[in-house]
């Protein structure tokens, strides 16, 4: 082997690896890039979850008061209470 030969095979495959880093670096940042915005939808998403907990949990109170307010107003419908003595 002669040494113009080898000198190219070197070249060919420092440029095949440099090849490969740049690409395989380019997977890494786009890889890092998804998780970042995974996680971020995640946490707006948990956020959201626990707002509408805290929603529902203070839904239920005002559900039992017009519950009532509404068994109050059937019941002026249906003549069980009388409206004029506020029975």
């Amino acid at each position: 082997m002669t040494q113009d030969k080898m000198r190219k095979i070197i070249t060919a495959c420092v440029v095949a690896a440099t090849t490969l880093l740049v690409f395989l670096l380019t997977v890494l940042i786009y890889q890092w890039i998804t998780i970042g915005v995974y996680n971020k939808r995640i946490e707006k998403i948990e956020a959201e979850n626990a707002e509408l907990a805290a929603q529902a949990e203070s839904g239920e109170a005002l559900a039992d008061y017009y519950e009532d307010q509404g068994r109050f107003w059937l019941a002026l419908e249906q003549g069980w209470i009388n409206a004029e003595k506020g029975e």
